[in-house]
């Protein structure tokens, strides 16, 4: 309809023209009677540079803003510069809504971004509508501003305990803090947006452990055990932004609500999941939930209720994974969802509908090991990181900005042995690995170009390390 409509004032356009002209024979392009008149409408009404082959084109054309990319993201306390938008007319009024993150400020003459986000945060929105002198366009953007790391914490299965470490923000060297107890066979474990709270699933106690983490040290306070509202809680994630929890027992999603005072929990809902747990992931803005069927080789979509933060007890899709899917990541501009294939030692992946959150499969990777694990994808959106338990080693992807293919970089790091659990310190410049048999984390920098790693050491954990996390807070 929208195409029509600018066909029809197109046309409109070009009978005005024709009748304000006397002349008949004129030898310019842009004129009406012109031969090539029309060669010139073309080209610009296909152009989409913002600048007019011919000053009467001006008054058709969109308005248009544009700052290279719709997802933008910066670290807390580093500068951004000055990013300034390409904009097909001169800007004369620019705002935003929310506000933008503290430190950072929108020119208002000009759209331009700048300034030193002093926050860290998750995904977030912002529209950001611009003003011409005749005209109006508003544009979306996320942005996301990474926390500068401080703490981090490992799982342990066998012993139920989880080790805190000190996180050196410059080397990203751990130094262990100590250890607390969790509950019977924890296999996984989150941190809350706010990064006050963490919490353990103990799949083999059908229950939740709550800690607070102490800003300070890192250290972790008990606040409370609850039941996780289902059988064999093996995994779980935050809300990106709502202190809401999703946990994934063998036959349910339970919801808790995290109350942001004290930390406790309080179940909100439950939703019926097909058998065969293995994982649960959540887009970035907190709109779906992707809950894949280990044994039925396949992944369900749940939507979430907007308010609520309840995911609606309806699948609105169902789509096929390869054999036994065990691990989820979700790209941090929502646009792909990667899937590692327990049997096949391979990642699926799909595209995800911005509007629908429905998956489309795109490509599957080969197997470069043994028993594929765990994933990780930066912050920054550029790599992804595979570890092989049976193999030792960690794979390295670049991601097409297209299509989100998964490209081998020809780099494989080497681990411990049995590499399971996988972690990018909230800064995205450091990488952590769990070595399931060695009772080790390995701790390596990342690359900022190539994404290669360098390892730089290893420090000891409890027995059965199967998870790691990392935290950063907000002053």
């Amino acid at each position: 309809m929208k195409d029509q409509f600018n066909i029809i004032r197109f046309c409109l356009f070009l009978i005005f023209i024709n009748l304000q002209c006397s002349q008949t024979n004129l030898n310019s392009t842009c004129d009406p009677e012109s031969k090539n008149f029309l060669l010139s409408a073309l080209l610009e009404f296909g152009s989409e540079d913002g600048k007019f082959l011919c000053s009467s084109f001006g008054g058709l054309n969109p308005f248009r803003l544009n700052y290279g990319s719709d997802f933008l993201i910066f670290r807390q306390n580093e500068s951004i510069g000055t990013i300034i938008p390409f904009a097909s007319e001169p800007v004369e009024r620019c705002q935003v809504t929310p506000s933008l993150p503290t430190g950072l400020t929108l020119n208002e003459s000009t759209c331009a971004i700048s300034g030193t986000p002093l926050l860290g945060m998750n995904s977030t929105k912002y529209l950001i509508t611009a003003n011409s002198s005749s005209k109006q366009t508003t544009i979306s953007l996320i942005i996301k501003s990474l926390f500068v790391p401080k703490f981090a914490y490992v799982v342990n299965a066998t012993s139920g305990l989880v080790n805190s470490y000190s996180i050196n923000a410059t080397t990203g060297l751990l130094n262990s803090t100590g250890f607390v107890a969790a509950g019977a066979g924890p296999e996984s474990m989150g941190i809350s947006p706010s990064q006050k709270y963490l919490t353990v699933p103990n799949r083999s106690g059908n229950d939740i452990t709550q800690f607070s983490i102490n800003q300070t040290n890192g250290s972790l306070t008990n606040i409370q055990t609850i039941a996780s509202g289902g059988n064999i809680p093996l995994a779980m994630t935050y809300h990106p932004y709502k202190d809401i929890v999703y946990i994934r027992n063998s036959l349910n999603v339970t919801t808790f609500l995290v109350n942001q005072a004290t930390g406790q929990l309080t179940l909100i809902g439950t939703a019926a999941a097909s058998t065969g747990a293995s994982s649960i992931g959540i887009d970035p803005f907190g709109n779906y939930l992707y809950v894949p069927n280990y044994n039925g080789r396949m992944i369900d979509l749940y939507q979430i209720d907007p308010v609520s933060g309840v995911p609606y007890p309806s699948v609105i899709q169902t789509i096929m994974s390869g054999a036994n899917p065990r691990n989820v990541e979700i790209l941090a501009n929502g646009k792909n969802l990667y899937i590692v294939n327990d049997v096949e030692n391979n990642v699926s992946n799909y595209q995800l509908d911005s509007n629908s959150g429905l998956m489309n499969f795109v490509s599957l990777t080969a197997p470069f090991g043994l028993n594929a694990r765990s994933i990780v994808s930066d912050p920054t959106g550029r790599f992804v990181y595979l570890t092989y338990q049976g193999s030792d080693v960690i794979s390295i992807f670049g991601i097409n900005p297209i299509s989100g293919n998964l490209i081998p970089t020809g780099n494989q790091a080497i681990t411990g042995d049995g590499p399971t659990g996988i972690t990018i310190d909230s800064s995205g410049k450091f990488l952590y690995v769990t070595n399931i048999n060695a009772n080790t984390a390995d701790m390596f920098l990342i690359n900022q170009v190539d994404g290669s790693l360098t390892s730089i050491g290893n420090v000891g954990t409890s027995t059965l390390p199967i998870a790691i996390v990392t935290a950063g807070t907000n002053p």
